[in-house]
């Protein structure tokens, strides 16, 4: 089973992979590391691989939302000076516009429920083998911990994408300033286009993962998080392969 696992982890991501900053040590076979790999690494991985697939269905529906909103654009000055009576609604808030929307929410918070799942298997690694124990086993669950905060960070962008458009429904034209919430909601939509595109590009062979992700992760622009996180991936299927053959996995 857990080499069927291993495969499809594999088997998803992309190549070519760079060379990692964080260096997980695996050509000598321990107990303790084949232990992690196989409590840790291996869930937690294929876990990611679906929110990887929840993501690619987030962009789908991204990609559906900007086809209701055609020619929404960044308000410039002269734009904030028209918008100061109400939000237009019959531009943002189609019916497929808001459908999409609605879509993209139900997935954000099936990929939250996956990171839960991770922080308990993450939980329960801490406990077996506490920091420190093992210099490997800190450095895999380091590269773990990045894709799960880079996960985490780019779900938390998209959900308050969601909240702020489902929750302002309709409310444009009550609120003291609706010239600047058209902008924050136009704004947000771009850069979150902006980072679908990004997505799609191939990454660069010489950039390295970060060794910790964190404050990309929940500082960082929606593009630096999606670009982090196709670094990290790539460098945990390497890492997973050699693991997985060292291991007899």
């Amino acid at each position: 089973m857990l080499a069927i696992v291993l495969a499809a982890i594999v088997a998803a991501a992309p190549s070519p992979a760079p060379t990692p900053h964080l260096k997980v040590i695996v050509t000598v076979k321990s107990t303790t590391f084949c232990t992690a790999v196989r409590n840790m690494a291996v869930p937690i991985g294929y876990v990611t691989r679906r929110n990887e697939e929840a993501f690619g269905a987030i962009d789908h529906s991204l990609l559906k939302f900007l086809e209701g909103v055609r020619g929404v654009s960044a308000a410039n000055v002269s734009d904030m000076q028209s918008l100061e009576s109400e939000l237009d609604d019959t531009d943002i808030y189609t019916p497929m516009s808001t459908l999409s929307v609605m879509q993209m929410q139900k997935i954000s918070y099936e990929i939250f429920q996956n990171l839960t799942l991770e922080d308990q298997v993450m939980d329960r690694s801490l406990k077996q083998y506490p920091k420190g124990a093992s210099p490997t086993v800190d450095a895999l669950r380091q590269r773990m911990q990045n894709l799960m905060d880079l996960q985490r960070g780019l779900a938390n962008q998209y959900e308050e994408f969601n909240s702020i458009y489902l929750d302002n429904m309709g409310r444009g034209k009550f609120t003291d300033d609706a010239a600047s919430f058209k902008s924050l909601l136009r704004n947000t939509i771009l850069g979150l286009s902006s980072a679908l595109a990004a997505a799609h590009r191939e990454s660069d062979p010489e950039l390295l993962p970060q060794a910790d992700a964190h404050d990309v992760a929940f500082s960082g622009s929606v593009a630096g998080i999606v670009k982090e996180l196709r670094l990290q991936d790539l460098a945990f299927s390497n890492e997973i392969v050699t693991a997985g053959d060292t291991c007899g996995i």
